[in-house]
């Protein structure tokens, strides 16, 4: 799965660069495009909370994980990656999440399950952000990384359009990933420590 994530990353750049360079040119900066990824999670969320509507909630979860996925490269070609873009893009991104797991609450995911969902994704952003504060990279460590955790989601709401009770299931295996990935990065930066 990782390795599929990585060549993802890898082709999507050709893809993302000339959409960067088409925002540059109309002066729109990379925490503009930050902010309305934020925005279109917590359409998203409406949507699927008020509506649940998973067609249009699919629609605005791509469209809000490609704003996450166009703002670092807008920053970078225009030169303005900097400290700030970067604080607020992870801050933000941490919202994001909260908000994408948040919408299954409507779908009859249970409750308590979802809750540990969130608490464990955000856990895995975190032990990333703790061990590089610390000089640890922890890119591309651990089973389910963010990108990951956006195609689970992605064809959990597939799978739900199909079936509850398959969509059930994956996300137990959604959730013992993310489990088995806290797991991973604390021992990665655990054992790294002097």
């Amino acid at each position: 799965m990782m390795v599929l994530i990585t060549k993802i990353r890898k082709q999507s750049k050709k893809i993302l660069q000339p959409i960067a360079l088409a925002l540059i040119k109309i002066n729109v900066s990379a925490n503009t495009i930050t902010f309305v990824g934020l925005i279109l999670s917590f359409l998203y969320l409406a949507i699927m909370y008020f509506l649940k509507d998973i067609i249009i909630g699919l629609i605005l979860l791509a469209l809000s994980a490609f704003m996450d996925a166009i703002d670092g490269e807008v920053a970078r070609l225009s030169n303005k990656a900097g400290s700030k873009g970067s604080f607020l893009d992870s801050s933000l991104d941490r919202i994001e999440d909260i908000n994408y797991i948040s919408g299954l609450f409507s779908l009859g995911f249970t409750p308590l399950l979802i809750g540990l969902l969130i608490g464990v994704s955000v856990t895995i952003s975190y032990l990333r952000a703790k061990a590089e504060s610390l000089g640890i990279k922890m890119e591309g460590r651990g089973i389910i990384e963010r990108g990951e955790r956006i195609m689970f989601l992605v064809i959990l709401l597939l799978l739900y359009l199909l079936s509850f009770t398959i969509s059930y299931y994956f996300f137990l295996i959604f959730l013992i990933l993310s489990i088995i990935t806290v797991i991973q990065r604390f021992i990665a930066v655990y054992s790294s420590l002097p």
